[in-house]
């Protein structure tokens, strides 16, 4: 006290100077730089290596490849997911993100693929076609070309499983090609830049229009080393399959709902996992305005009339069941067009709809069924019953297919009912209510595409990036917490594959298994927790939330 009534002042704290954010883009770029360069002794080389390359500090194995380059490669990974995490908190534009992402993404494209070799098979399976045979029906052995050398082994005598679409591209860059792998996996990898570039546009623009912040929906969705990483280097058509789906979201965000679908169906054609976001589309679309033709009018709750907004897509009224099945007609036969036209013309059918009939094995406990299935086969081995492993696994599978059957329907009839902010019988704000209907759908196109990846017979790190977009430029942008675990999630998996393609998920399954256990008790705890508050007896009444998240189901509390 001075003079005893006001307290002084406490003295002003220096501030620490922040890094500026240009810094640490530059030690991204950096980064990436050394990494694309170790990546030519440490990736997937056009000579399959004998023995997995595990980081060291020798030059060369005998087996082929460079120990100490795929230790840099680690490291130069770890620097960028760092350089990342320091720019969270960046005040910047969203065109500065875009720039930060050419930088770190740009020169990986000179890069080896890292991570894996899938992009030696889609070259194969491309040229498979341009020979002649349908990749539907024959294996990359049969390939007169010398690039079947270069095709995981895996892949030799299995079918294609993605769509035709794909196919199309991948038979086209066969033939510009000839007989030049370099420049077939080249155009092959510019094709998931392109698909890159769209994320970058679609991300900003879902966020945009659905009020939340673009800019740290750009730094996780877009930006995210591991966009770069399996995108970029590993040049996934997974890239593309991404970039239709959010593209058909922006566009029906945008009232354009036929375009929308016909999108999201092309994306399916490149992988059927896209055909996920069509029944939500048909919920976007049966948010239409029923316009009357007056004055932009349409009917509102009560039988009363309330204005539209100018170009404004969405109404604001609970969905029922007439609307929401009319979309959903529409939906399905504008998506059936293209797919069935593609399918006769091509000659290639529709092998594609039915991923999981392609043959391979795959056994991972990052696959949580995978996971449970590898902890009965631990039982049994314990009991002198080894063979429960295989059967326990196929069991294990076909159980997290069903509750993954289940757990879709739920988020889907989430999505369609109103959300647990709506007081019924009080005022409404129609901008707010339509915003929030449309941000809550699109919010659960990532959390059924999370379902998929969670309980698919297997998982690898790339699959993560079906869902972090989606969610990045929902919901996650209005959640830092979630924004947290989506981002360290994203993190780890940029370490869960070696440089040169080989799964850590192979060699970790002691630790691993016990993680799927813990993690499955926690699910089914939550599981169990929500379907309590669960309003199952107006499960079907699209006009109630199916559940509070204030604790009240159905109007009475639980």
């Amino acid at each position: 006290m001075t003079d005893g009534s006001m307290p002084s002042p406490m003295p002003a704290v220096p501030a620490v100077p922040a890094v500026p954010p240009g810094r640490w883009r530059l030690v991204g770029a950096l980064a990436a730089v050394v990494l694309a360069l170790a990546s030519w002794g440490s990736g997937s080389r056009s000579t399959l290596n004998t023995r997995v390359v595990w980081p060291g500090i020798a030059w060369w194995s005998e087996t082929g490849g460079s120990p100490l380059l795929a230790t840099v490669s680690v490291l130069a990974m770890a620097v960028l997911v760092l350089s990342w995490w320091r720019l969270r908190d960046a005040v910047v534009p969203v065109r500065w993100w875009w720039v930060t992402a050419a930088a770190w993404f740009v020169p990986l494209v000179a890069s080896v693929p890292l991570y894996s070799r899938d992009l030696y098979s889609y070259a194969a399976q491309g040229a498979l076609w341009h020979e002649g045979l349908n990749p539907y029906e024959h294996g990359v052995r049969d390939l007169e070309s010398d690039w079947k050398d270069s095709t995981a082994p895996t892949w030799l005598d299995t079918p294609t499983p993605y769509g035709p679409v794909f196919l199309l591209l991948a038979r086209g860059v066969a033939a510009v090609s000839g007989d030049r792998l370099g420049v077939a996996l080249l155009l092959l990898r510019l094709l998931a830049v392109a698909g890159v570039v769209a994320i970058a546009w679609a991300v900003a623009d879902i966020a945009r229009r659905l009020g939340v912040d673009a800019t740290r929906a750009t730094w996780l969705g877009v930006a995210c080393p591991l966009v770069g990483a399996h995108f970029v280097s590993g040049a996934h058509n997974d890239a593309l399959m991404v970039a239709g789906l959010l593209a058909g979201i922006a566009f029906a965000l945008r009232g354009r709902f036929a375009v929308a679908v016909v999108i999201v169906a092309l994306a399916a054609m490149v992988k059927v996992t896209a055909v996920i976001a069509l029944p939500f589309l048909a919920l976007l679309w049966a948010h239409a305005p029923r316009r009357s033709g007056v004055g932009g009018l349409h009917p509102a709750r009560g039988g009363s009339r309330a204005p539209v907004a100018a170009r404004e897509p969405f109404a604001w009224e609970p969905l029922t069941w007439a609307a929401v099945i009319g979309a959903g007609l529409r939906t399905l036969v504008i998506a059936a067009l293209p797919m069935a036209a593609l399918g006769l013309l091509t000659g290639l059918g529709f092998a594609w709809t039915n991923p999981g009939a392609t043959p391979g094995r795959n056994e991972q406990w990052t696959s949580l069924p995978t996971g449970l299935g590898m902890a009965v086969g631990a039982v049994g081995h314990v009991l002198g019953h080894d063979e429960w492993r295989d059967s326990g696994i196929a069991t294990m599978r076909a159980v997290g297919l069903l509750v993954m059957v289940v757990v879709l329907v739920l988020v889907w009839l989430t999505a369609a009912k109103p959300g647990a902010h709506r007081d019924h019988g009080g005022p409404h704000d129609p901008v707010l209510d339509a915003r929030l209907d449309r941000l809550r759908v699109v919010g659960a196109v990532g959390w059924a595409m999370l379902t998929v990846v969670a309980l698919a017979p297997a998982f690898l790190g790339w699959y993560y990036l079906w869902v972090l977009p989606v969610l990045a430029a929902s919901v996650a942008a209005v959640s830092g917490r979630l924004q947290t675990w989506l981002a360290a999630v994203a993190s780890v998996l940029c370490f869960a594959q070696l440089p040169d393609g080989y799964s850590l998920g192979l060699t970790t399954t002691a630790v691993g298994v016990p993680v799927v256990l813990v993690a499955t008790v926690v699910l089914a705890r939550r599981g169990v927790r929500w379907g309590r508050r669960a309003d199952w007896a107006h499960l079907l009444d699209l006009g109630r939330p199916i559940v509070d998240d204030r604790g009240i189901a159905g109007g009475e509390r639980v």
